[in-house]
């Protein structure tokens, strides 16, 4: 079967350029023969440009110091995407320009990311496959696609429930995602692994690229528009005597002696995970490959989740609440020391199998009903 995937496979972000991976391996491994339509639009260009807009004079100070590596990590994304990712050589910016591909494919798979999420900055309704005509006859399925929130106004869920319902098989990554979809009969609606859960740890370590540090470390990953607390990472250091490994830019960490790897590329980031003695973040990526290499972590969450502002916490609480580790999720205080290494990983690891494995019956009755 030919198979297209429509997702943020091109924005210059870990985990959805992994996610876009995972899934095309995945489908892969299924069989099948598989492209990843090469949507970029102007939107996405715009937020993923090479050099970042600086709001503030100390900013453009802090990007020209860190310029060389941040200019190397937007290189090598770029090498990822076009030369990793199995990308159609044709580029498209919009919706309308995809009509041309139209009965190319058996299946169009949409998933995972935050691709059904309508508010977000480079959204399109490409990807509830609206270049589509009610004749094409190729089948039409949601893998794990994410709302990045749990409620929307009433038009605007409204809209969402129209696209959808035009797809053979739905299933979502969280479970609020279903409450969304609140049109559509729930029976319909799975709840699957990203895709980064579903490809196994042993594909993740040959894609895996050895960091050049010699010392036991401590990973922190953190987004900026996520919630939780930033500052324990010293604390921990101190506490656990590890040195400190960055993964992101901060000017709160300009002066810090951390090991900074901004320049890192996909597979760097994979090993750095993989070789990690604990991680701390706040990112759903950063927590998925914490539990596939089996590494201590915390993954800190809204102190108050009832009322944080576009709080996207769902996704990394129904994980991990959903593997048995919820008791890794922290909002205010920190564990105890001795509590901070210990993660009971015998119960984890058969939930996360049984997980990978109910998703991947998903994905492969989608494809053959």
């Amino acid at each position: 079967m030919k198979i297209a995937i429509l997702t943020f496979h091109a924005s210059h972000n870990y985990g959805s350029v992994l996610q876009a991976y995972a899934l095309s391996e995945q489908l892969k491994l299924l069989g099948h023969e598989v492209e990843i339509i090469n949507l970029r639009s102007e939107n996405q260009k715009r937020v993923f440009k090479r050099v970042p807009d600086s709001p503030t004079l100390l900013h453009k100070v802090f990007y020209l110091l860190n310029k060389k590596r941040i200019n190397r990590r937007y290189d090598k994304y770029e090498y990822f995407i076009n030369n990793v990712l199995p990308v159609t050589k044709k580029e498209y910016q919009t919706c309308e320009q995809l009509k041309e591909v139209e009965n190319v494919y058996d299946a169009y798979v949409c998933g995972s990311d935050q691709i059904w999420n309508p508010v977000c900055q480079d959204f399109s309704t490409a990807y509830y496959l609206e270049f589509l005509q009610n004749t094409c006859k190729a089948k039409r399925i949601a893998y794990a696609p994410s709302f990045g929130r749990h409620e929307f106004d009433e038009e605007t869920t409204k809209q969402i429930n129209a696209w959808a319902k035009n797809f053979d098989s739905i299933s979502v990554r969280e479970l609020k995602g279903k409450a969304v979809l609140n049109e559509i009969d729930p029976e319909r609606i799975s709840v699957v692994c990203d895709p980064v859960v579903l490809l196994d740890k042993k594909y993740w370590e040959e894609l895996a690229a050895e960091p050049n540090i010699k010392e036991p470390y401590m990973l922190v990953y953190f987004l900026e528009n996520n919630h939780g607390r930033k500052d324990f990472v010293d604390t921990l250091s101190q506490q656990l005597g590890l040195k400190v490994v960055v993964l992101t830019e901060y000017l709160r960490d300009m002066a810090k002696p951390y090991i900074k790897k901004y320049d890192a590329s996909p597979e760097e980031f994979v090993g750095l995970f993989k070789n990690a003695s604990f991680v701390y973040t706040n990112s759903f990526h950063g927590t998925a490959f914490a539990t596939i290499f089996n590494k201590p972590f915390i993954t800190v969450i809204a102190p108050d989740q009832e009322n944080a502002v576009n709080n996207n916490d769902s996704r990394k609480i129904d994980y991990l609440t959903k593997i048995g580790l919820e008791g890794r999720l922290v909002q205010n205080d920190l564990p105890c020391k001795d509590e901070l290494m210990k993660v009971d990983y015998e119960e984890a690891n058969e939930k996360m199998q049984e997980f990978r494995n109910d998703s991947y019956r998903y994905l492969k009755n989608a494809l053959e009903e």
